[in-house]
Formats: C-alpha cells, structure tokens, sequence
C-alpha cells in the first residue's frame, strides 16, 4: 500500500479520474476515497475538503500535463506537425496516456477557474509559450512569415481552437481529430489542400 507522498499522489490521481466521469457538484467524498482505494476518514487525514482535492488535484494535472506536452515538442526526430500533435493529445491525457473523458469538462473547467484561478492562466501562458517556442525554433517550412503572422499568434490560434474543442467535441477522438486538422492548418500541411492546389503549389 502507497504512503506518504506517494499517497497522496494515488489519490489526486483517482481523484481527477472521478471529477472527470462524474462532474464536480456530483462527485463526493466516498465516491473520492473509494476509487483511492482508502476509507472516507482516510481520505479527510490528507484533504479536508472536496474543494481543497480539487484544488491539489488541478494544480496537480496541470503540471503533470506541462510536462508530458515539453516531452512531445522536444521530439526531435518527429516533424513540426507530429510535435504540436502530440503536445496536445499530452494536454489531454491522464496519468496513464489516456484520453479524458468529455462530459464533464466545461463543468471541470469553470470550477477550476473558480477555485484556482490564477493557477490556470499561468498554466495557459506557460502553454502558450512553449508552442511558440516550438513553432519559433522549427517552422522554418510553415509559411507563416510570407503571411505576416508571428509564431505567437498561431500559438494563440491553436490554443483558441483547443479549448473551443474542449466544449463543443463529444468524444476524444472527435477532439483529436479537431487538433489534428487545426495543426495542419496552421503547419500548411499539404494534406489539407486540394490537388488543384498542391499542383500550383509544386508549380506543376
């Protein structure tokens, strides 16, 4: 059995998983302990309150998630495209690389907003940076220069289109697949232009 540290991470790890399946307002204590695998007045020995785990267990994800998402876009051997990909599907997963689940999420995130707010607009400045970086330091094939855009603006497009993706999909895959398209927008992936296009592109 998992202690000190260790569990507490146990816990802010069950915890994200049941404020995801079941909303904030629904989810309660005992629905909290028994996915931690401790009883409820265990559960009060490390938080003493439902909105006290919430708060650690945000705060705990979103760093959880900076980190995954710098391990995507430090791929070096993946094209600019494949990285921004797979920052965002690590912006989306939990502890175990799977996708989270929707339902809940715009619940998730107004409560969040409420409860630590400034905690997230760091989390999303911090975001917005490292794409901008990435697009800065390897989007020499993007043709965003010859369209008067900065890399920090496509960083803030991206990022508009993810968290519209956030409330509007109704699965995971409907969101991948929303960033997928938005990163080849952004990176000018040939893939979504037409044939007519891509032969005036290729001057053919």
């Amino acid at each position: 059995m998992a202690t000190g540290p260790d569990r507490r991470t146990v816990i802010l790890d069950a915890a994200i998983g049941v404020f995801l399946r079941y909303g904030y307002r629904k989810t309660s204590m005992d629905d909290l302990a028994r996915a931690a695998g401790i009883s409820r007045q265990g559960l009060y020995l490390h938080f003493p309150s439902k909105d006290e785990l919430f708060k650690q267990a945000a705060t705990w994800l979103a760093q959880q998630s900076l980190d995954a998402m710098r391990s995507a876009l430090a791929r070096e051997d993946l094209p600019l495209e494949e990285r921004l990909t797979g920052a965002f599907a690590a912006l989306h997963a939990q502890s175990d690389g799977s996708q989270m689940s929707l339902e809940h999420m715009s619940e998730i995130v107004q409560t969040a907003r409420q409860l630590i707010g400034p905690v997230l607009e760091a989390f999303d400045q911090t975001v917005q940076k490292e794409l901008t970086r990435a697009i800065q330091a390897n989007g020499a094939a993007i043709p965003w220069h010859g369209a008067g855009l900065t890399a920090k603006s496509l960083a803030q497009h991206l990022l508009a289109a993810a968290h519209g993706l956030k409330h509007h999909a109704r699965t995971s895959a409907e969101y991948q697949a929303g960033i997928r398209l938005a990163v080849r927008l952004t990176c000018g992936s040939q893939s979504t232009q037409s044939p007519t296009t891509r032969r005036a592109a290729s001057g053919s």
